[in-house]
């Protein structure tokens, strides 16, 4: 069996891509490992040796201060790319709760420009999956950007956006430690 690490929970696009890359991989067996965030995954690499990560090539790290080219080079002893594939991710849907005037926006790192591409002068609050993003954003925000599959719309809230996003996935190797 091969394990597969990737961003969790269950609701995230990483877990949706992990499932279609298992899914046209039926040959091998494999089964999907989730974390809270892809920090976690990359600061402790050598416990998981000989497993696999499937990473968004869209990845930001704002703890890490890391972009997924930054992984993808500073990671050459520890990962080997095997292959990369395009999979959609969910739609995105950019939403204002017309009820809280505090310019605060919620979204993950890797979606942070995008927001502000639509809403100048949005304070950014980035969390570790979209998922949560919209998690905090319920609690006190004015925007979120986030999966469409993840929302239910109240009638204080208006959709500004809906964005459709090819996404290109890459398969690491995770190598044993030198």
């Amino acid at each position: 069996m091969t394990i597969i690490h990737t961003l969790g929970p269950q609701q995230t696009d990483s877990n949706r891509a992990a499932e279609y890359f298992v899914q046209k991989h039926s040959d091998q067996d494999w089964t999907i490992s989730l974390h809270a965030s892809f920090e976690h995954i990359l600061m402790n690499l050598s416990d998981y040796a000989d497993d696999q990560l499937l990473i968004p090539a869209a990845f930001q790290s704002k703890q890490l201060q890391l972009a997924w080219g930054d992984v993808h080079y500073l990671y050459l002893r520890q990962l080997a790319l095997k292959e990369t594939f395009i999979y959609d991710l969910d739609p995105l849907v950019l939403l204002e709760n017309t009820l809280v005037a505090n310019q605060v926006g919620y979204t993950h790192a890797a979606t942070a420009r995008l927001l502000e591409q639509y809403i100048p002068g949005v304070q950014v609050q980035t969390a570790s999956s979209k998922y949560l993003a919209y998690q905090e954003y319920r609690k006190n925000g004015q925007y979120v950007l986030t999966n469409e599959q993840l929302i239910t719309l109240m009638p204080y809230e208006r959709q500004i956006a809906r964005i459709e996003v090819p996404m290109v996935w890459c398969r690491y190797q995770i190598k044993e430690d030198d």
